[in-house]
């Protein structure tokens, strides 16, 4: 999925991953020896990370539940915690990424999927419990993050 600055109309990621799962928000970007330009990874229902382990610095947004940038951080190096308790959703990026964007504390970030022009908002309460990867009792693949846009079926 892509990752835009609504507010500046700039790029953040295109080529973010979803960590919607313990698993996935645990594991993290533990396992890499590097972060590729233009990667993010968004982890669901997050209010802090750390980056003990890491082998190299990244710049954090920390977003609210309608995607609006609480905390910008960059180049948070290893071996160190950054907590944002009204924070859901937390992007870690490529160092410089945040000032290649220009995004800072306030902007409006959107979700856009890759392969459409479509924009879709995250909500931080999702009411449908299905699998990351499936399909949903309404017939919605529920491959990332939910819409936010959609209206409900009566």
């Amino acid at each position: 999925m892509v990752l835009v600055n609504a507010t500046k109309k700039t790029v953040v990621s295109d080529n973010c991953h979803f960590a919607n799962t313990v698993l996935k928000r645990m594991v993290g970007l533990l396992n890499r020896g590097q972060f590729g330009k233009g990667e993010g990874l968004l982890l669901d229902r997050c209010y802090g990370i750390h980056t003990f382990g890491m082998r190299f610095p990244i710049d954090v947004l920390f977003l609210d539940k309608d995607l609006r940038v609480i905390r910008a951080v960059k180049a948070l190096p290893p071996h160190r915690t950054c907590i944002v308790r009204k924070s859901v959703y937390v992007l870690e990026v490529p160092i410089g990424a945040l000032d290649t964007s220009c995004t800072e504390e306030g902007d409006q970030i959107q979700i856009r999927t890759a392969n459409t022009d479509v924009t879709t908002h995250v909500r931080a309460a999702v009411t449908e419990n299905a699998p990351f990867g499936s399909v949903n009792a309404r017939g919605r693949d529920n491959s990332g993050p939910p819409d936010s846009t959609s209206q409900p079926n009566p």
